[in-house]
């Protein structure tokens, strides 16, 4: 497990004052809390070297950032042996989600935007800064993919239908030598399992499902189609923290215990006493963090409009759906200004549309402000051909070599444009950081013959 790998701390930091969505808080003076890990080497010489890369992570919706342990072991042993060293690896639970949305629980509301997260991790980055040592490394996996790319976008002047299209995502274009993307929610419409009202769908599912149980024995058995093909490690995490124990806030009571006989459960190394248990990230929030509802757009009279104070990023050529998410499309858009270079790790099996996210892939970083794309090496595509949505956790070791080729090749260009700068520094004199350059002298010319005189 991890703790053989890495030592680890937690910390709890304050979210980013003012959510993106007023109904996000039950009172928009209410302070948020981060639960984050920071995850260091047990290794002395690993996380000590100059050039040992930071990486910033960001989990799925609903999805423990615990459950990305394996990764980082797996992860920490191949980049190694490639030469890459890592200084720490650091996460945050969404606030809404895993232990983060427990702390702030009296104080969540019925909203939620992708678009907060950058904004907090950015904070943790500053509230962070003396630890979190250059080369820092982005990696995010579904729509931590597309909050992981909003943070590093470049700035640039464009000309959009959509009123979404300058937000934080052209915030830090510099904060990242990299990014590595994980089946990212980055693409034009829903995918082809749907995100509409009717049934079948996530939506659906999430929002009837069961979110009690009167053991952990009996939530695995409820999730074991779910788990069925999952790493063994990431299922005994799941267990551990995809879970707690009751009573909650929205489950004050503690419903009877009742004994589990399947007799072909799989015995899990976890509680297995009757304390009845629920979901750590609820339904309810869930559901927020896939969808948002736009429910209020018809009046009485069945016309079509948008209010502007509360669904200001609804596209409005589709303010008559009842269901939107903006995050991914505004995200695809922006693809030809991401500043870093950019791996993109996809499932064969996902459910996520495969041929937008390629012709996003085809512009990603190409534009004004970006990296030069896939034609410059910039960016790339590793398809897992048998790997589904969820391959973080089904397919540790295949996630962690594509990652760990990916730092192999750009840490090993990063040193070579550090370097360079070092010794282009290094040979100027002190008087260089105080005065202009002979350069301007010689290309801005005077207004006069001479010396300008005031």
């Amino acid at each position: 497990m991890s703790t053989e790998q890495f030592s680890i701390l937690e910390h709890v930091v304050p979210a980013c004052h003012i959510r993106e969505y007023a109904g996000s808080t039950v009172d928009q003076e209410d302070t948020l809390d981060l639960h984050v890990k920071q995850y260091t080497p047990r290794t002395p010489t690993e996380s000590a070297t100059a050039d040992a890369i930071t990486i910033i992570a960001a989990h799925g919706v609903a999805l423990a950032k615990e459950l990305y342990e394996p990764l980082w072991d797996e992860l920490l042993l191949k980049s190694r042996s490639r030469g890459v060293n890592i200084r720490g690896i650091w996460i945050a639970d969404f606030s809404s989600m895993g232990r983060s949305g427990v702390l702030n629980e009296t104080k969540l509301s019925m909203d939620c935007s992708w678009m907060d997260h950058a904004r907090d991790l950015l904070l943790l980055v500053n509230y962070f800064r003396s630890q979190m040592v250059r080369p820092l490394v982005g990696i995010g996996h579904s729509f931590g993919g597309t909050i992981m790319y909003m943070l590093p976008l470049a700035p640039r002047f464009v000309y959009s239908l959509r009123p979404s299209s300058a937000n934080l995502a052209y915030i830090h274009p510099r904060l990242f030598t990299t990014v590595i993307l994980l089946d990212p929610v980055i693409q034009l419409t829903p995918p082809t399992m749907g995100f509409g009202t009717d049934p079948p769908g996530a939506i659906n599912y999430t929002l009837w499902r069961d979110d009690i149980w009167p053991t952990r024995t009996a939530a695995y058995n409820a999730h074991r189609k779910l788990l069925k093909n999952w790493d063994p490690r990431c299922v005994h995490l799941m267990l551990q923290y995809g879970f707690r124990e009751l009573p909650t806030l929205l489950h004050p009571t503690r419903p009877p215990s009742t004994s589990i006989t399947d007799s072909d459960i799989k015995q899990q190394d976890t509680d297995t006493d009757d304390t009845p248990v629920t979901l750590t990230t609820t339904k309810q929030h869930d559901l927020l963090g896939q969808i948002r509802e736009n429910f209020s757009s018809r009046d009485p009279d069945d016309r079509v409009s948008i209010n502007r104070a509360t669904h200001a990023d609804m596209d409005p050529l589709a303010a008559f759906i009842p269901l939107y998410r903006p995050e991914p499309r505004s995200t695809f858009y922006r693809l030809p200004s991401l500043r870093p270079s950019c791996l993109w790790v996809l499932g064969g099996g996902t459910f996520l549309r495969l041929d937008e996210i390629r012709e996003g892939i085809k512009v990603c970083g190409a534009g004004v402000g970006g990296s030069g794309g896939v034609g410059e090496g910039c960016v790339k595509e590793i398809l897992l051909p048998k790997a589904g949505h969820l391959f973080p956790f089904e397919n540790v070791s295949g996630a962690a070599e594509a990652c760990a080729t990916w730092l192999e090749d750009r840490i090993g260009a990063w040193r070579v444009m550090e370097r360079e700068w070092q010794e282009k520094r290094q040979a100027m004199e002190k008087k260089g950081h105080l005065v202009l350059s002979e350069e301007w002298y010689k290309h801005v010319r005077p207004i006069s013959g001479g010396k300008n005189k005031l």
